[in-house]
């Protein structure tokens, strides 16, 4: 079992993870444009300046000056890079921020949720950001870790990668562990090997190169069997095994089988989130 004392961060594997992680997306359904990276002295618009009213520390504000992102798109149709889950786009945010387009408190609160951000300490950063059932993932520069609020047993409990195991009641302030409980945490690299996981056994299933769905989640009588469907023909495509897997031909095949058994869960995501109690703006925890 994975503890503390065994962890180190370090700058350069968080951002090989993630590097590593958004390719793995692009193999199975992401458009590889939807991922951009950094110049080779990061993104010009990410400094302490810019992010002075986040108090973030200036190991978070490098962190991110030189991870990759999945751009943030003006119409707010961001592609997921996990189940109703986008990812924070800190080049985006930071020059909204530059530009007094946006509030520090409003991009403080879609990142870190409204409940805990003054608990929040200057050395953890949120890589997540959207509305309120959004899933919060909390890298800790301090620790080497990520928390992730809210994460149900189904994966907390029956991850091959096991959750650190130290008692956050026991390293962290009051104030801190009372969020720190709320979930999950793994090393860095780790966390992010558990997303991968759950997508390769398709208990995550992308329903076309933007939306992705999860096993955990009721969408409702109208999706019954659907899920069931697509993993099929996802496996019928060779997944997951990349020397045989066609992400092209599999997503046309999963868009193909929507239209004529769940025509509603076809087309783009402003179709889905008109389903009501089926559709986006229920998606909840896992």
């Amino acid at each position: 079992m994975p503890e503390l004392s065994d962890i180190k961060y370090s700058r350069t594997a968080t951002i090989a993870a993630v590097r590593e992680y958004y390719a793995f997306l692009t193999k199975m359904y992401l458009d590889e444009d939807e991922v951009v990276h950094p110049p080779w002295r990061g993104w010009s618009s990410i400094t302490t300046d810019a992010l002075e009213d986040l108090g973030k520390t200036k190991e978070v504000v490098s962190l991110l000056r030189h991870l990759p992102y999945i751009r943030a798109r003006n119409d707010g149709d961001n592609a997921h890079g996990a189940p109703n889950c986008t990812f924070a786009d800190w080049d985006s945010e930071s020059r909204s921020l530059s530009l007094d387009q946006i509030d520090a408190e409003d991009v403080r609160i879609a990142a870190e949720g409204v409940y805990y951000p003054a608990d929040i300490p200057a050395h953890v950063v949120s890589l997540t950001s959207g509305e309120h059932n959004n899933p919060i993932f909390l890298l800790d520069t301090n620790l080497g870790i990520v928390y992730w609020l809210e994460c149900g047993a189904e994966i907390k409990h029956n991850s091959a990668r096991e959750c650190v195991q130290d008692d956050p009641w026991e390293y962290a302030p009051g104030n801190e562990a009372k969020w720190r409980a709320k979930g999950a945490a793994w090393a860095i690299p780790a966390f992010f090997e558990v997303l991968e996981d759950q997508f390769r056994e398709l208990n995550f299933v992308p329903i076309n190169s933007r939306v992705v769905l999860d096993v955990y989640s009721s969408y409702g009588p109208r999706s019954e069997g659907m899920l069931a469907m697509l993993q099929d023909i996802y496996r019928e495509h060779g997944w997951p095994d990349l020397s045989k897997y066609d992400k092209k031909e599999c997503l046309a095949a999963v868009q193909m089988a929507l239209r004529q058994r769940y025509p509603e869960w076809a087309g783009n995501r402003d179709n889905l989130a008109s389903l009501g109690s089926g559709g986006l703006e229920d998606w909840g925890g896992y």
